[in-house]
């Protein structure tokens, strides 16, 4: 199943649903209200269309809805990271990854060298 790219509020929704690992919409709201305004309405909307992409189970069986999230953030990632290369390179092929290297020259030392990092030990591991 493709991963679909998320908004900029589903994104910070979803980060407090993985924060909390099991909330109801209310502990969403009140999270999410430490550093912005939004109606309850709003965060129950946005929840269950993290459950229609599949980002989330819905848990209907007691009093209050509980929601839990299906992946990781970690696993989330790695499959949007994995859906946008794809598209990327397929796309644009060869000249995708000469971009793609000249982007990784201009990323901070520290980044750059873990990303060589996990590179070099994603290499290691495959040829094993």
């Amino acid at each position: 199943m493709k991963t679909k790219p998320l908004s900029e509020l589903e994104q910070e929704v979803m980060d407090v649903v993985w924060a909390l690992g099991k909330c109801t919409i209310r502990e969403v709201v009140d999270e999410t209200n430490k550093t912005k305004n939004l109606a309850y309405t709003t965060i129950a909307t946005i929840l269950e269309r993290l459950h229609e992409k599949g980002l989330v189970n819905k848990d209907t069986s007691a009093f209050t809805v509980v929601f839990v999230p299906k992946q990781t953030k970690e696993e989330f990632s790695r499959k949007m990271a994995r859906t946008l290369l794809d598209r990327f390179f397929g796309t644009f092929g060869d000249a995708a990854l000469a971009s793609f290297a000249q982007s990784i020259d201009r990323l901070p030392k520290e980044k750059k060298e873990y990303f060589l990092k996990i590179l070099h030990e994603y290499d290691k591991n495959k040829n094993e």
